[in-house]
């Protein structure tokens, strides 16, 4: 299991779009300002779940990325 920081971004829509479109379900959080996908990966996961994230996150970053003030 580990944390791994976001860009700033719609958290809310990513987690969303990553269980709909990819079907990864991935806990994200807010802490000290910042964005966390909580990932850990069981017995029943394998090569394919990871590789899922990975695409997903590759994709939908850009989408829903905030511009920085």
């Amino acid at each position: 299991m580990f944390a791994a920081e976001m860009p700033r971004c719609d958290i809310e829509c990513l987690k969303a779009r990553l269980y709909d479109e990819y079907r990864v379900e991935v806990p994200a959080i807010r802490w000290g300002g910042r964005v966390f996908l909580r990932v850990s990966f069981q017995a029943y996961n394998d090569r394919a779940d990871a590789d899922a994230l990975l695409r997903g996150l590759k994709a939908l970053l850009p989408e829903v990325a905030l511009a920085v003030a």
